[in-house]
């Protein structure tokens, strides 16, 4: 905390220096004046919380001093020590907010209760102004927060919203109610290497700087709004409202400021003008089909309006056309046969000439439904915990690339080749799962087509690997646990035999009874009588 002490006789200045304690009072900084006008220059420089001001002085007094200090400097709190009892000086004082009238000679006692009471207002006043400085921090942070909502729930909300024109009013001190807008969308989605490299600590600053750029531009004309969009991921949403000019020009614009910034340019879709705010729903819907089908082979255009959107690509093709020979490579443990699979699918995509975000969206879906079809809860599926990476398609100068989508979907694939010809994250194996599955099941008809059906697999490998993995082939096994199970039930049931054999797989009981001989020999009768007689 500092303190001024001015007055033009110094021995006045070294006296309330001498009188006062104060580290007691927090005072760690003496400031000196001898007139009202250096003590204006000391006061702008250093902001002093306490003054201490004589009233008559050459060049500026102390009357001209309070008027001054409490337009310029009211957070000071002034003590006025005078030669003068005036009724006028000190009616002055009170005027312009003095905390204190002291006569000269100086009493010690009265400089310090008035020192006292001057510190103790000043940090009441101090504290709400340290609240009312953190308050509007909060606000000032949480105000791009606000917006954000604000707008996405325009874009959700259909119909008239009397509550939007207040808020634009109050907000960007627009008095004529918009009467129309159009929407463009930017999607992170086709962020090129640079930068997600270089924000590659979190996206929340990318947004950020992305939407400052656009409303630095936006602001500029009074033209709209850019605002991170709640109702999509990814997605960058410009409300823009000027329509006596195209929003065509404006993007050129914020793409150059982009440019500028980070080196790099994106691709904006653009919808039709729509009446504000009832059916901007409809002008965004369109922007982002434009944008999310643009024929990302083709780099001619970086906004994307409706009425240049590409035709749509006639040799589409389907994942599901690629999935049972992928499907068999992954199944069947055959990595070569896996990367052929693989090429045959990203080939026919490169070849296409037409490839949009829309279609690499659904590819990935596609991939992941065969995924959980593949894997069919025979194996850990934790394991292809859903990931947020987005991938990157385009380069740096904005023309496509398939090389990090296709090392994807090969590093997916032959990770659940792994995951089925050697085990999950838990050790269980394919084989295992199967092992556990005839456990479980071992009253119902179980034959290796069932099987085969049941794990996706081929019969062909399911008899080598569970031969290997079991030392023992699965026609054996089968019947061994049903052998093992119905030794069980002879020996601490009353059942009937014939239930047993049901209960165990066997629809036949003179064929149960035949196989239970082969294994044991002895028949379950004789099985149950040497059980019990041993009990």
């Amino acid at each position: 905390m500092k303190a001024l002490i001015i007055d033009d006789e110094k021995h006045v200045r070294e006296a309330i220096k001498l009188l006062v304690p104060w580290e007691q009072f927090g005072i760690h900084h003496i400031l000196e004046a001898s007139d009202g006008q250096s003590a204006i220059s000391i006061i702008q420089a250093e902001n002093p919380a306490i003054l201490f001001t004589d009233m008559m002085m050459p060049r500026m007094g102390g009357v001209e001093l309070l008027e001054w200090a409490s337009a310029h400097a009211p957070a000071s709190k002034i003590i006025v020590v005078s030669g003068h009892e005036d009724f006028e000086l000190v009616r002055q004082t009170v005027k312009y907010g003095g905390m204190d009238y002291l006569l000269k000679p100086i009493d010690e006692a009265q400089l310090i209760t008035a020192l006292t009471k001057a510190i103790k207002d000043w940090k009441a006043d101090e504290e709400i102004r340290s609240r009312d400085r953190n308050r509007n921090m909060e606000i000032n942070q949480l105000k791009p927060v606000y917006l954000d909502k604000f707008f996405s729930t325009v874009l959700s909300v259909h119909g008239e919203n009397t509550a939007v024109h207040e808020t634009l009013q109050q907000q960007f001190g627009i008095d004529q109610k918009i009467q129309q807008a159009r929407v463009c969308v930017l999607t992170l989605e086709l962020a090129p290497p640079s930068i997600r490299k270089k924000f590659q600590a979190g996206w929340d600053l990318l947004y950020f700087s992305l939407t400052n750029i656009c409303n630095e531009f936006l602001r500029r004309q009074g033209s709209g709004f850019a605002f991170r969009y709640w109702g999509e991921e990814n997605e960058i949403v410009i409300i823009y409202w000027k329509n006596n000019e195209p929003a065509e020009a404006i993007l050129t614009e914020i793409n150059e400021g982009i440019f500028r910034a980070l080196n790099v340019k994106l691709a904006f879709g653009i919808g039709e003008t729509t009446l504000f705010p009832e059916q901007l729903h409809l002008s965004y819907r369109q922007a982002r089909s434009n944008i999310r089908h643009r024929n990302l082979k083709l780099t001619r255009n970086w906004s994307q309006p409706s009425a240049s959107a590409e035709p749509v690509n006639k040799n589409t093709i389907y994942f599901s056309e690629y999935e049972p020979r992928i499907r068999y490579a992954i199944q069947g443990g055959d990595k070569e046969q896996l990367e052929a699979a693989l090429a045959a699918w990203f080939k026919a995509i490169e070849q296409s000439e037409s490839i949009t975000l829309e279609q690499l969206h659904h590819w990935k879906l596609e991939f992941r439904l065969a995924q959980t079809s593949w894997m069919n809860n025979s194996l850990e599926q934790s394991s292809f915990a859903r990931e947020t990476q987005i991938l990157t398609v385009v380069d740096d100068q904005g023309s496509f690339t398939l090389e990090e989508w296709k090392q994807y979907f090969e590093g997916e694939a032959h990770t659940m080749l792994e995951l089925l010809s050697v085990g999950s994250s838990r050790n269980q194996s394919s084989m295992q799962a199967i092992a556990k599955y005839i456990d479980k099941f071992l009253h119902e008809d179980l034959s290796l087509q069932d099987i085969s059906n049941r794990f996706f697999l081929s019969r062909e490998y399911i008899s080598r690997k569970f031969k290997q993995e079991m030392n023992e082939n699965l026609t054996d096994y089968i019947t061994r646990i049903r052998i093992e199970r119905a030794k069980s039930l002879l020996a601490d049931t009353q059942l009937k035999i014939a239930h047993i054999s049901e209960k165990v797989g066997f629809q036949d009981e003179k064929y149960f009874s035949k196989v239970f001989k082969k294994w044991t020999d002895c028949s379950p009768n004789e099985y149950r009588k040497q059980a019990f007689g041993g009990k």
